[in-house]
């Protein structure tokens, strides 16, 4: 038997997780939770199964333009926008349990000062070492609103594939680009018509191609991420946009008189990742930064495609120039995930919103997570389709592995269990170890972490096996069920007279169980409860 379920040995590894600032201009959808966050909260609780020292940091993107967007439609102000949806994104994440350990608001203290100190501090590296310089740009201008028409105030058509767009970037084929290169250009508000004005802004140089690419694969990424990086630099001549003229947002130094400019977000994300560092060696103990570079911590990120540009060469390109920093250990990328064949948009409502789905009676967190999880966004995109979710909820779960545990909760020993057989150690450690090959790697996969979970679940003659098997086939669903159904995992693990979370450490302490009431869970989905989370297009009343 290996060190894994004996705890012998086993020493502790310091983890740092940065999923992506959510935008605080509205609630999160599954499309957000169902990669990146998700993707982050599988690891951190497999890792803690392990034994490992796992913490996720993030935060809030509070000065995108899209939350001044939304303050305007709502007649509000930005802060009071990323305030409000900054503490729903946290509930939403809550109710998909989502663990996060910190949460940073960069505009809000304490963490306004910090980040702003981090800001300044950073710039001022990168400028002493000939990383920042100033470009000329047309910039579009509406003399009528006094507003530069910049981020989500411009939209026309992507230069590259000739899909609409909003100013810097294109959702459609990834592409990134100034705003004089905007095909067709138009403000979003009727406010008066555009003139080009030219100004000078803050850029960040990158470093060569080579440098970059090399970089790049000792980090493992995807050769066609790569090739998007590669056509970034071709197109933007080896910069990155380090200012914006606009008001919302941290002012940089001014290249020139008269004209705003706030650190642009692309540049900002190198920053918060800064900080997250230095939080993690506070709360770890560690003492020092993540990112420094003999600092012994693993820092991972969690992205998504339309993010690729801004991490690879806002973060890992500029930590190569910042010259004390290394770069995050671990890129993990997902395609987009979309509900009914199309992607999932805050704006035009096409979305189911986590808390709602979390809250609907017969549908619950662990059946999301469980269904989200079996996607293989590493590889492709993947769609929420409502038949396949009640097929899973209902004939997997509830009818699968709920009946499973009603069976092996009737089996359970009054006392304390006498010792597993070795071959129900041994396949739980294999099955542990296909989880952490999953998820423990520069290229995850959530689809094969749910494999091995239900492997073991699937495994009837376990459950009726001699030596207390239905205890110890229990206790293996909580530890290869706690990346995925956290709840239920925690459940069992407390009513098998387990303490704290599921460890692979305290497998074998033979705790007398508690199998006096009905055993945890799941219920069947009722098709009206998923119907209410539903966009009222896709509602079956509206199909019918």
């Amino acid at each position: 038997m290996s060190a894994l379920l004996t705890g012998d040995a086993h020493v502790p590894k310091h983890y740092l997780l940065v999923p992506p600032e959510a935008t605080p201009n509205g609630p999160l959808h599954l499309g957000h939770i169902g990669g990146p966050f998700l993707w982050a909260d599988m690891i951190a609780r497999h890792l803690r199964v392990r034994g490992d020292l796992p913490l996720v940091i993030t935060g809030s993107d509070v000065y995108e333009s899209y939350v001044a967007l939304t303050a305007h439609a709502e007649g509000s102000t930005p802060s009071e926008v990323a305030a409000r949806y900054g503490r729903r994104i946290q509930d939403d994440l809550a109710a998909l349990r989502i663990g996060i350990d910190t949460f940073i608001s960069p505009d809000q203290e304490p963490w306004r000062d910090l980040f702003e100190a981090e800001v300044a501090t950073a710039s001022g590296r990168l400028k002493d070492r000939g990383a920042v310089l100033s470009r000329t740009e047309r910039v579009p201008y509406c003399a009528a609103s006094d507003r530069w028409v910049v981020g989500g105030w411009l939209l026309g058509r992507c230069p590259e594939c000739g899909a609409g767009v909003a100013s810097y970037f294109c959702e459609e084929c990834s592409a990134h680009f100034l705003p004089e290169s905007v095909v067709e250009p138009r403000p979003l508000l009727d406010e008066g018509p555009l003139t080009w004005r030219e100004i000078s802004s803050l850029f960040l140089r990158v470093p060569e191609r080579d440098v970059l690419d090399a970089a790049l694969a000792r980090l493992d990424i995807a050769r066609r991420y790569r090739r998007s990086v590669a056509r970034f630099l071709e197109r933007d001549g080896l910069t990155l946009r380090l200012s914006a003229p606009q008001t919302w947002g941290v002012p940089l130094p001014a290249p020139e008189a008269g004209v705003p400019h706030a650190l642009f977000p692309y540049a900002g994300i190198f920053m918060f990742a800064r900080l997250a560092g230095a939080v993690h060696g506070q709360l770890s103990g560690t003492g020092v930064n993540a990112f420094d570079p003999d600092s012994g911590v693993t820092t991972i990120t969690t992205l998504g495609i339309d993010n690729v540009i801004p991490t690879l060469v806002g973060i890992v390109g500029t930590s190569l120039l910042h010259g004390d920093m290394k770069p995050y250990d671990r890129c993990l990328v997902n395609h987009f995930y979309r509900l009914a064949g199309r992607k999932f948009s805050t704006s035009a409502r096409h979305a189911i919103w986590a808390s709602d789905i979390a809250a609907a009676p017969t549908i619950g967190a662990d059946t999301v997570r469980y269904f989200l999880a079996r996607a293989d966004l590493e590889s492709g995109p993947a769609s929420f389709e409502s038949a396949d979710f009640l097929t899973t909820a209902r004939v997997t779960l509830a009818d699968g592995l709920g009946k499973r545990l009603d069976t092996a909760w009737t089996l359970l020993p009054d006392g304390p269990p006498r010792p597993p057989a070795p071959a129900v150690a041994d396949l739980l450690e294999s099955l542990l170890a296909e989880q952490s090959a999953a998820l423990d790697s520069s290229r995850i996969s959530t689809a094969r972490a749910v494999a091995a979970l239900d492997r073991w679940c699937a495994d009837d003659a376990l459950i009726h096996s001699a030596e207390d098997g239905a205890y110890w086939w229990l206790k293996g669903v909580c530890l290869l069920g706690f990346p995925v159904v956290p709840d239920l995992a925690e459940q069992l693990w407390l009513r098998l007279g387990g303490t704290g979370e599921p460890t692979a450490a305290a497998f074998l302490r033979p705790t007398p169980p508690d199998g006096t009431p009905a055993a945890p869970g799941f219920v069947r989905a009722e098709a009206d409860d998923l119907d209410a989370c539903m966009p009222l297009a896709l509602r079956s009343g509206a199909r019918s």
